[in-house]
């Protein structure tokens, strides 16, 4: 699915508890649009978005249905500017009645945004 508001260019599933992508940031992104004319910096909704997709894609390749609820402990911490290439590393931990996608966002080896989201499995 090729959309104009997807950064993510690789997921992988390392084994059942974690999960690794890769992302670019294109200079023109929508995300960019008065997010700051002169000084574009990628808004954090869009890091968020890159982690959403990255989980619920390797969902999807395990047949799994997932309800993503709740957004925890986020942190952005370094501005992603225009060209910026991102790694995200996500832990899974499955807690029996919810699972727990503990992440971190990188460009190089700096953290730009951390957290956790929230989910359960649905049936449909």
């Amino acid at each position: 699915m090729d959309n104009q508001w997807s950064l993510l260019k690789e997921v992988k599933s390392i084994n059942n508890n974690h999960i690794e992508a890769l992302a670019e940031v294109s200079a023109d992104s929508p995300w960019f649009s008065g997010h700051f004319p002169g000084d574009p910096i990628l808004p954090g909704i869009a890091l968020i978005h890159i982690v959403k997709q990255a989980i619920t894609q390797d969902a999807l390749k395990k047949g799994d249905n997932l309800h993503l609820y709740a957004l925890k402990k986020v942190k952005f911490t370094q501005p992603v500017r225009p060209g910026d290439a991102l790694s995200v590393g996500i832990n899974v931990e499955n807690t029996g009645e919810d699972i727990l996608f503990s992440f971190k966002v990188l460009k190089r080896e700096n953290v730009v945004c951390s957290g956790m989201i929230a989910a359960k499995k649905t049936n449909q």
